[in-house]
């Protein structure tokens, strides 16, 4: 298993304490976009050791499904958990940009936070199925799933008379 321990550096119990006290409580948006805030952007190789950190927990999950009993059972669930985090992190860090498309659909007569929900289910589907070896970016990638999933859930929910999408 390819592990790079270069970029380990993430973790969440490394809270800084953010002041949400100006937003009301009655703002889900404003206060799910200033948590969503709190997280930086990803350049390339940390989204690289990323998605290697995610592969490399895919393919631990594989071998101790196989044989659960292996001597290896121990560090496959280290990689396991290295790459739940991971791919957390690489949610985390992506969700601006499901918010940034859900924008650009918003009156189309689903609310915006439907839209941004549904946005953040492409945005998981993008991360199982995200290869880095092809060499795209992880962003031009995860704006595919994104738009098919806010443009399906308009097709789906955004008429009073559904029309398939197929």
């Amino acid at each position: 298993m390819d592990y790079d321990e270069a970029d380990d550096d993430f973790d969440e119990d490394d809270d800084e304490d953010y002041d949400l006290s100006e937003i009301a409580s009655s703002d889900t948006i404003g206060l799910y976009l200033k948590e969503m805030a709190r997280v930086p952007l990803l350049d390339e190789v940390e989204e690289v050791s990323l998605a290697k950190r995610v592969e490399a927990g895919r393919k631990a999950r594989k071998q101790l499904n196989k044989s659960p009993q292996n001597e290896c059972a121990d560090e496959w669930r280290f990689y396991i958990d290295d790459g739940q985090q991971a791919r957390e992190h690489l949610i985390k860090a992506n969700t601006r940009l499901v918010v940034s498309i859900a924008k650009k659909y918003m009156t189309r007569g689903v609310p915006f936070l439907d839209l941004i929900q549904e946005g953040n289910l492409g945005l998981m589907k993008a991360v199982e199925k995200f290869d880095y070896k092809r060499g795209f970016r992880f962003s031009t990638y995860a704006t595919w799933w994104i738009r098919q999933a806010v443009t399906r859930a308009l097709a789906n929910h955004g008429r009073t008379i559904r029309i398939p999408a197929h």
